[in-house]
């Protein structure tokens, strides 16, 4: 016992008041300020310390190894900014949890955050501490950057690093303020106070040896008795009194501290798990009241430096059953990235790659795509590319955009037979078939999901893929999977389920030829604003709007398209903007608002251009020719150069040939209108391709004087009540005004057409026609002129004898007209006939009264 080395005194660790440091921060005028330095030098607690000002309001964000995921540093801000501004980040959450690529999008959800603090407070702030975490990642420091530039928002920034947009000239200039490790080091009177006014010598003594590091004056100020060694560099002797600090507590203690300094987050919840509960409470209690841990956010701080001493003082504390113990408890609570950290550490390169596949749907739900991104590659680097991590990296590869990749990496996965895998593995190759365009193979790689399901939910979403599929080829077993997924009516109401399953009859109808369900939609639209993903939003928004174009309800579809683009915009649903543009133009064409859809047009292609979207371009050239023929700008729409049709499916090539087709029919060239349609007949049965079919024949039997003419327009009057598509019968007539007259001449049609013509609001257009739209709903209007001469004597009460002298005709030809009058009317006696004509006078006389009323030339 006598040689024993004798233990040093402990004290518990001494926190000061920095005033110097919190007066600095308060003069400054800075909207920006920084605490940049080395471990050790106190920046949590001295932003701790100013932030606890009563005048502040402060959102704290602690950005620990996870911030190099440009989602988890949103998240933490959305967080820390909600403190000061209720409300704030609402939208870039519901749009991160959509995201396929958050660090490509970085800017863009920065900027959705920054919008919403436009009125942030001057006494409001954001904490960021630990940011050389943050600073690890360019998309991170990218999304911080642009809330700086784009909002008003005040930060308090602590770490290792300077951020690498805080330019020199900036921190000169004075618009940030930035205080580095001479400042942030101790001087003698704050040195003497961590000592507590003792030993003033050695506490003045270590200011000069180690250049006022706070670190090691709080630790030699918890070993007072030790004596200050002969060393030269602050690490030797931040490792000297480290060792004195160790040597002075209790071995049970030490011994667990060494435990836990290898545990990647430290709480009370996880010490208890791995140490056992009554162990654990005695260590953390014990710990706190010696300052060796910081308690915040419920997380027990362990000092990076004494951790770092920890674990080299004995490297065999974590047992194999400790580790499995803390790894369940961190997947248990979510962390992941803990959960990662330490079995990588610790774990088997077995164990990294089932916790990459435990992990990777939460990841990516999670928007947390730079995440799985780096443990893939470290999980390479342990175990080679095994399934699990090349199934990872076609997941990644999808969300890239590298589709051609992501199938052929599913591929590799399929072929080593491991079948926990397979699902997966063809669920994303037939995403990254339909991303390409690839539809035949993606329905054979979704019904190949749907085989290796192991339970209903993967069914389902293999069957949802196929249906995806299944329109897009127009296969008639559309409507039974829709049947198969349509969820039963149990009186409970699923916003999301209601409206993803309104969209997709929607989007059949319109590739089947008939929209029959226009009425669904428009009660499901009461839902839309239940519906948590602005995506599915967008999407129902512009298949509803194109709806209610083709139906000719103009006013509402322009209300829903620019809604839906209103929305995408705020959301940054950029690839929902082109199709949002387009449904407006297409409402505004109706409404004859032709300037108006010119410009939503050029904001639709530039929309399609800027997302590479060719299916866009397409949509918007198809747009722009219809837009032009309702104008009746003809040889403009001729002359459009037609778009590049090798990447597209049959319905957009469809409607593109077919609006051409159109356009030349109008200009009167026939033969190469009809070529432009038979090149579609049979390609495809979606309702622009077919509609546009009969607009053509019905525009080139009119121009040839044919005499299947009748024939023609009756089969596109009818077509367009079938399909839910009069819209293209007004195309057709406001570009071809000589197709109205011949509809409203017709018996067969005239009706039909009056309903169509008033819907368009385009009376005037026919009343330049000579045909009063009205009069067109009257049954007397249909009588011949011979047929309206024996009518107006059987209002007077003639008898077929009297009718037949008074016409100089016979008696039995009298009898025909007056039959020929009943069937017309739907009237079987002269009294209803003579009842009926009063009636007719009766309304007129008002309207003659009123006119003669207001005429200027009436004598009062």
């Amino acid at each position: 016992m006598a040689d024993e080395p004798r233990k040093p005194r402990i004290r518990p660790r001494r926190i000061i008041e920095r005033l110097r440091l919190i007066g600095a921060l308060d003069r400054s005028d800075a909207r920006v300020r920084m605490l940049v330095a080395g471990s050790g030098y106190g920046k949590t607690i001295v932003a701790e310390q100013w932030a606890t000002a009563d005048a502040r309001v402060v959102g704290w964000f602690r950005a620990r190894r996870s911030a190099a995921d440009v989602s988890v540093v949103a998240r933490g801000l959305v967080a820390a900014a909600d403190v000061v501004v209720p409300g704030a980040g609402r939208r870039l959450l519901q749009r991160l949890a959509v995201t396929d690529d958050p660090e490509r999008e970085a800017i863009l959800l920065a900027e959705m955050l920054a919008e919403d603090l436009d009125d942030w407070p001057t006494d409001g702030w954001i904490v960021v501490d630990d940011y050389e975490n943050l600073a690890a990642s360019v998309a991170s420091e990218a999304f911080v950057e642009t809330i700086v530039s784009r909002s008003p928002v005040r930060l308090l920034l602590a770490g290792t690093t300077r951020p690498s947009w805080a330019a020199p000239r900036e921190i000169l200039a004075g618009r940030v303020l930035e205080l580095t490790e001479r400042a942030l080091a101790m001087t003698d009177d704050e040195a003497s106070e961590t000592f507590d006014g003792a030993h003033n010598e050695l506490a003045q003594g270590l200011v000069a040896l180690t250049a006022g590091w706070p670190a090691t004056i709080g630790l030699a100020a918890m070993s007072p008795d030790a004596p200050v060694p002969e060393a030269e560099l602050p690490e030797t002797l931040f490792d000297f009194y480290a060792e004195e600090l160790y040597r002075g507590l209790d071995p049970s203690l030490r011994s667990s501290l060494a435990i836990l300094a290898e545990m990647p987050l430290i709480d009370r919840e996880l010490a208890g798990a791995i140490l056992g509960d009554e162990r654990a409470a005695s260590v953390c209690d014990e710990s706190l009241r010696l300052g060796l841990f910081d308690e915040r956010d419920r997380y027990l701080d362990f000092h990076p430096l004494l951790r770092s001493y920890s674990v080299r003082a004995d490297e065999t504390a974590v047992t194999t059953q400790l580790w499995m113990h803390a790894r369940a408890h961190y997947r248990g609570r979510g962390e992941l990235d803990a959960a990662f950290e330490l079995t990588e550490r610790a774990g088997a390169p077995g164990d990294v790659d089932q916790l990459v596949w435990d992990s990777m749907s939460e990841l990516l739900d999670g928007a947390r795509l730079p995440t799985l991104e780096a443990w893939v590659s470290r999980a390479v680097t342990r175990s080679g590319e095994t399934p699990a991590v090349r199934l990872a990296q076609a997941e990644i590869a999808l969300r890239q955009g590298r589709d051609l990749t992501a199938q052929a990496l599913s591929a590799t996965v399929v072929r080593d037979g491991d079948v926990p895998l397979r699902h997966r593995a063809y669920l994303v190759a037939g995403k990254a078939a339909h991303v390409g365009l690839r539809e035949e193979e993606a329905l054979s790689l979704y019904r190949a999901a749907e085989s290796a399901a192991r339970d209903e939910s993967e069914r389902r979403e293999a069957r949802w893929g196929q249906l995806t599929a299944a329109i897009e080829l127009e296969r008639d077993f559309s409507y039974e999977l829709l049947r198969g997924l349509e969820r039963p009516a149990d009186g409970d109401i699923d916003p999301t389920d209601a409206v993803q399953t309104v969209d997709k009859r929607l989007l059949l109808g319109l590739r089947f030829g008939g929209i029959d369900n226009l009425t669904d939609a428009k009660e499901v639209a009461e839902l839309l604003p239940t519906v948590p993903d602005p995506v599915l939003r967008c999407s129902f928004g512009s298949t509803f709007s194109c709806a209610l174009n083709l139906a000719a309800e103009y006013a509402r579809a322009l209300d829903v398209s620019m809604n839906m683009s209103a929305e995408a915009a705020e959301y940054r649903v950029e690839f929902a903007l082109p199709y949002g543009f387009l449904m407006s133009a297409a409402a505004l064409v109706g409404l004859r608002r032709f300037d108006e859809a010119q410009e939503a047009l050029s904001e639709s292609l530039g929309s399609a251009v800027r997302c590479a979207d060719a299916f866009g371009e397409q949509a918007v050239y198809a747009g722009r020719v219809r837009a032009l023929l309702h104008a009746g700008r003809i040889s403009e729409a001729c002359a459009i150069e037609p778009p590049n049709l090798s990447r597209s499916i049959p319905a957009m090539r469809g409607e593109v040939w077919g609006s051409r087709g159109l356009a030349l029919a109008c200009m009167g060239r026939l033969v190469e209108a009809e070529e432009c349609a038979e090149s579609i007949v049979g390609t495809t049965r979606a309702i622009e391709p077919t509609m546009l079919i009969l607009c053509i024949r019905a525009i080139a039997a009119l121009k040839a004087c044919r005499e299947n003419l009748n024939e023609t327009i009756k089969r596109l009057v009818a077509g367009s009540f079938e399909a839910g598509a009069v819209d293209f019968v007004i195309t057709s007539y406001r570009a071809s005004p000589d197709l109205l007259a011949a509809l409203l001449r017709s018996a067969e049609t005239s009706e039909a057409t009056a309903y169509i013509v008033a819907r368009a609001n385009d009376g005037k257009l026919a009343e330049s026609m000579g045909v009063d739209i009205l009069s067109v709903h009257d049954p007397v209007s249909t009588l011949s002129p011979r047929e309206k001469e024996v009518y107006d004597l059987l209002c007077d009460g003639l008898s077929n004898i009297e009718i037949a002298r008074r016409l100089f005709i016979s008696h039995a030809t009298a009898k025909v007209h007056v039959r020929h009058v009943y069937d017309k009317l739907g009237i079987r006696s002269r009294t209803a006939i003579a009842l009926s004509a009063a009636n007719r006078r009766s309304q007129a006389a008002p309207t003659a009264t009123s006119a003669k009323s207001s005429s200027p030339d009436v004598e009062g």
